[in-house]
């Protein structure tokens, strides 16, 4: 499988609508929003991204850092000053009048420094291409999470609507039901326990209305804990959707590549070498350093005890530093620097596991969510057609309300949880990719083409 490019400039649409019951400060699209319009919202206003946006751009500034510590320093210091000397007699002296001396001086000095030899800081300014290395892989893997965590917000929100919309159509059906048994119980052809019975079943139906509209709200909030504001009309999924399996069809290729390309196994690899530079760095600390020292200075002095002067003053000079001992302080740090090393090569071994298992979950949910939407596809023209000769029996007859209520009610469960693994299987499709390192935009505007 080739390294893929990744690219997520999207357009954006903003046709926004006042005036909502209890959000009116909110704004809402006026068309029914579709997943890439949901993403757009959420790369703009989602604060974990924002977050790791952030995180990387302050990771980029290390490298001048580290480098301004390897390049000379200049400094400039200047400084003026006066001082009053008052000279009194002595308390046995006669005659003899206090004198009061007044002296200004200026000075000012330019003082350079250039590091000759430092390991030290030459190890830490090495250390930058890795560490800015896995920060963009993180920040890439931030990406991808937002592709995922936006579609499964969006996908959420659908699946709620449809457990109302059954909710709602389980109510009507059992109020039908309800309705009759009333009807049966007042001309003597039941028994008053079958009203009891039918008058439970239409309770529940009412708490599960109200359960499923709670649910609503819920897929709501997380969404607009996404992107920032409540959206309340959403494109469906349209009828007719392609069962497409994972290219290439061999699970080991699909491993093999999340080994090599998932975003927090590289991350990984470069905290690892992090942490082996990280140890020679902490090393570095016995070895000698060696400096180039140099300025130049004036000052001058006018009135005083003395008189005036001038005085000019240049000097230039190497200066070496050897480290002997330091109350065992670069032992200790160097020991520390191992343990971290170690903890980051468990953190790698883990990303390779998980990378593996989540490839194959996600693989075998594929494969296994392509069957599932057939089947559950085929159990809802079953329901459909059921509900049909149902009908039909009733108009004719051979059939009672009750049994058409009971078709319905079957033909709406059918056609929620044909429309429930369907979502599975884009989640799936989306999740393997996400998994192997893969996934871009690009998947995500094929997924919105199938929304209608």
């Amino acid at each position: 499988m080739k390294k893929r490019c990744y690219g997520f400039a999207l357009s954006t649409r903003s046709e926004l609508l006042a005036g909502l019951p209890l959000l009116a400060a909110l704004a809402m699209p006026v068309n029914a929003a579709d997943l890439l319009e949901i993403y757009t919202l959420a790369e703009q206003h989602d604060p974990q991204y924002k977050q790791a946006i952030a995180a990387n751009l302050a990771t980029q500034e290390q490298r001048p850092i580290t480098l301004s510590r390897l390049l000379p320093t200049l400094s400039l210091s200047a400084g003026a000053t006066r001082a009053e000397d008052d000279i009194s007699p002595g308390a046995f002296t006669v005659g003899a009048t206090s004198n009061v001396l007044v002296s200004d001086s200026h000075n000012y000095s330019l003082s350079l420094s250039q590091p000759l030899f430092r390991w030290d800081l030459y190890l830490d300014f090495r250390q930058t291409d890795n560490v800015i290395a896995q920060s963009n892989a993180e920040l890439l893997g931030s990406q991808q999470d937002l592709i995922i965590r936006a579609t499964e917000a969006y996908f959420g929100m659908l699946a709620a609507e449809d457990n109302l919309e059954f909710a709602r159509s389980d109510k009507l059906a059992l109020s039908r039901q309800l309705e009759q048994a009333k009807q049966r119980f007042e001309v003597g052809l039941t028994a008053i326990t079958d009203v009891q019975e039918q008058q439970a079943g239409y309770d529940r139906s009412v708490a599960t209305e109200i359960g499923a509209a709670n649910g609503v709200d819920n897929a709501r909030e997380v969404l607009r804990e996404i992107i920032g504001e409540y959206i309340f009309e959403f494109k469906k999924l349209k009828q007719e959707l392609p069962l497409l399996s994972p290219e290439p069809e061999s699970i080991d290729e699909w491993t093999a590549t999340a080994l090599e390309q998932s975003l927090e196994v590289v991350a990984g690899r470069y905290a690892v070498e992090n942490a082996r530079d990280e140890i020679d760095l902490q090393r570095s600390a016995h070895f000698p350093t060696l400096e180039l020292n140099g300025s130049a200075g004036y000052s001058r002095s006018d009135g005083g005890r003395f008189g005036s002067s001038k005085i000019h003053s240049n000097s230039i000079g190497v200066r070496l530093n050897v480290p002997i001992y330091q109350g065992g302080f670069i032992t200790a740090r160097t020991r520390e620097s191992v343990q971290r090393l170690e903890e980051q090569i468990q953190r790698l071994e883990r990303a390779h596991r998980n990378a593996q298992s989540q490839t194959r979950q996600a693989y075998l949910g594929v494969i296994s969510g392509i069957s599932e939407v057939d089947a559950f596809k085929q159990a809802l023209v079953s329901a459909e057609t059921a509900l049909e000769a149902t009908e039909a029996g009733f108009e004719v007859g051979t059939r009672t309300a009750v049994d058409v209520v009971t078709a319905q009610r079957a033909t709406s469960q059918a056609r929620r949880d044909y429309a429930r693994s369907r979502y599975d299987y884009l989640l799936d499709t989306l999740r393997l990719k996400r998994a192997a390192g893969i996934l871009s935009s690009d998947e995500l505007a094929q997924v919105n083409q199938w929304l209608e």
